[in-house]
């Protein structure tokens, strides 16, 4: 990549050759005037011999070539390192100092590093660790070395072009347990209800078969009664739509919602089941189709990792008409989004019937700190709290009314916890296909 522009800095040495021999020579030649023509050729040698040091010092410092990748893939709080390739042109080793001065979201305990570089290639390894999700451009290092006789230092910016790519961290116990080769490692045995939905086989009717299993026309075709065997379905649809508007902007919101789907995609992976994922705001951004497998994993881990909150409102009956076209059968739809704005809450309850009578339709929203009952825990301190604790009462009062109105509708709504909303939501899904309500 092109350089940038070099600057020069005077050196402790060129200091120090100042305040030996320039300051002297100036002033003997004031006291003695005889001697000013030496003094003055003493200083213009110096001058001189300065001034070529600083134009080998730019040369030196072009032979200097610095190099990053395009890109790499970093999980949110893990310690990595950045590779900065070193390639020193010139016939002698070098010692330089790098900087790097880390995007916003990325953390490193160092800022200048001193390092010696030989002819050729050399690689420096930068810790950096990094504390944001989504990608997080590094545009410029910043590399200098000293000029040939010491009397400069040659500072230049290099411009460069890498992508931090910062994944959601997934390693928690929770996530873990869903790797372990025992079966269903973690959860708790459940009983399954009822007998499944898919049809299995045919075998003779034996006491105790209930007469609606019968099979008619093939106990006619044989002579004798055949029921039906039913299997319960395990390859079922499961879609995470994950709201990205501007109630997704307050602080962990959207970071719990995506850490969330994923989770959830590896507990469907898990299942057996196919995940797909949507993401939209005030319209439907991404449409990723039910699939299974790691690839697809990866595939919407790629999707969603970068999302952004968007200062804008969600349009609920856009992305609900966009389900509804684009979901050829009946599946689980988990939405991730914020109702405690009473006019998007009443948007969602009025258009959501629209998806629930063909899909089974499940709303996790984030509960606010202020959203409690009045008179649970502590009684107010003062007349502030008071009026506090009213405000949440009157909130909690609405989120209720809301959730009672979702489920006449046939729509569960949970009020989740960013701490708690990876279990949350798994438990939700695991009582939906315990009860084989899809």
């Amino acid at each position: 990549m092109p350089h940038g522009v070099p600057m020069i800095v005077p050196s402790r040495r060129l200091l120090w050759l100042a305040g030996v021999v320039a300051l002297p020579a100036t002033t003997i030649a004031g006291l003695f005037p005889a001697l000013s023509g030496p003094c003055y050729g003493v200083l213009a040698a110096c001058a001189i011999m300065a001034a070529v040091d600083a134009i080998l010092g730019g040369q030196r410092i072009h032979s200097l070539q610095l190099r990053t990748p395009e890109f790499l893939r970093f999980t949110k709080n893990v310690p990595a390192t950045l590779p900065v390739t070193i390639e020193n042109r010139s016939a002698n080793g070098l010692r330089i100092r790098l900087g790097i001065v880390m995007p916003q979201g990325i953390e490193s305990e160092k800022i200048v590093e001193e390092t010696a570089t030989p002819p050729g290639l050399s690689l420096l390894n930068w810790p950096c660790t990094g504390r944001a999700r989504g990608d997080l451009v590094l545009r410029e290092l910043h590399v200098e070395t000293s000029s040939p006789l010491g009397l400069w230092q040659v500072r230049e910016p290099r411009p460069v072009q890498f992508t931090f790519r910062v994944y959601p961290n997934l390693r928690d116990r929770a996530t873990a347990s869903l790797f372990l080769k025992t079966a269903d490692a973690g959860m708790r045995l459940r009983r399954q209800i009822g007998k499944g939905r898919e049809f299995d086989n045919l075998r003779q009717y034996m006491p105790g078969d209930s007469f609606e299993d019968i099979h008619w026309k093939a106990t006619a075709r044989r002579a004798f009664p055949v029921v039906k065997l039913y299997r319960v379905e395990h390859a079922q649809e499961v879609y995470a739509i994950v709201d990205s508007s501007r109630l997704s902007a307050r602080e962990g919101i959207l970071e719990s919602y995506v850490e969330a789907t994923l989770h959830l995609a590896l507990v469907a992976e898990r299942q057996g089941d196919r995940f797909g994922l949507v993401t939209f705001s005030d319209r439907t951004h991404r449409f990723v189709r039910a699939r299974s497998g790691m690839d697809h994993f990866r595939l919407c881990r790629e999707t969603i990792y970068n999302l952004r909150a968007e200062r804008v409102s969600p349009d609920f009956r856009e992305v609900f008409t966009s389900l509804q076209l684009n979901l050829r059968r009946r599946s689980l739809v988990i939405f991730f989004t914020s109702l405690d704005d009473a006019l998007l809450a009443d948007t969602f309850e009025r258009e959501v019937p629209l998806l629930a009578r063909r899909h089974l339709v499940l709303v996790n929203v984030t509960g606010t700190a202020g959203m409690k009952q009045l008179f649970t825990g502590e009684p107010p301190a003062d007349v502030d709290a008071l009026y506090t604790g009213l405000a949440g009462q009157m909130l909690w009062n609405r989120m209720r009314t809301l959730e009672i109105g979702l489920q006449n509708k046939g729509v569960k709504l949970t009020i989740v916890s960013p701490e708690r909303i990876k279990a949350q939501v798994t438990a939700g899904y695991l009582e939906v296909k315990r009860r084989q309500a899809l």
